[in-house]
């Protein structure tokens, strides 16, 4: 038997973190690179990375640190658990020598059950931490949409790029509408507050009478 401990306080702030916050401090200062050249700006074409926007913006930030601490509060729910049936695993294994077949038959039946009843917490936690980020990620997207589409009409844009999906690596930062996009999200939501979702398994309707 094996009981994987959750963890899931980082969940979804990977995605939306900044990359250099991860990264380790250089020893020393490295020479200052030139300045990238940059070809004139493509009229009408134009990017923006909603990574950066969420990693950015206030209520992007908001929503990571709450997903964090919501993790944590599940972290704490099922270690105890966890510890405790490997603990009686490693018992049942010193012990088992001394103990008749029916009764280390039973033992062992009884602690496959916890296993199988931990593991199905664990994965309804984790189900629950996902429909939580995808429903707060969902308002900020909502928040989003009408910023992004006035600066896509403000500068005439033709066509928008998530630069994100794949196909960008650089791009001329004049063609980049992140940054503006991140100020309309700060001037319009800073923070939202929720907890958890929760997705108890409902109890099997009764049978139909015969």
């Amino acid at each position: 038997m094996n009981v994987r401990p959750l963890l899931l306080a980082g969940l979804a702030a990977c995605a939306f973190a900044p990359a250099a916050s991860a990264a380790p401090a250089p020893a020393a200062a490295a020479p200052a690179a030139a300045p990238m050249r940059q070809g004139p700006p493509i009229a009408g074409y134009c990017v923006f990375s909603i990574n950066e926007v969420i990693g950015g913006s206030k209520v992007g930030q908001s929503v990571v640190a709450r997903l964090k601490v919501l993790g944590s509060q599940v972290n704490a729910e099922l270690q105890p658990e966890a510890d405790g049936i490997r603990t009686d695993e490693r018992t049942l294994e010193s012990s088992q020598a001394s103990l008749d077949a029916a009764t280390l038959q039973a033992k062992r039946a009884n602690l496959e059950l916890r296993v199988s009843n931990f593991e199905k917490r664990e994965q309804q936690r984790q189900q629950e931490m996902q429909a939580t980020q995808q429903k707060q990620f969902a308002v900020v997207l909502k928040e989003l949409d009408p910023i992004m589409r006035e600066l896509y009409q403000q500068r005439s844009c033709s066509v928008l790029v998530d630069g994100d999906a794949g196909g960008v690596r650089l791009v001329n930062p004049a063609m980049d509408l992140s940054g503006q996009a991140i100020t309309g999200l700060d001037a319009k939501i800073q923070t939202l507050t929720f907890d958890r979702e929760h997705l108890d398994q409902q109890a099997p309707a009764p049978a139909a009478a015969r």
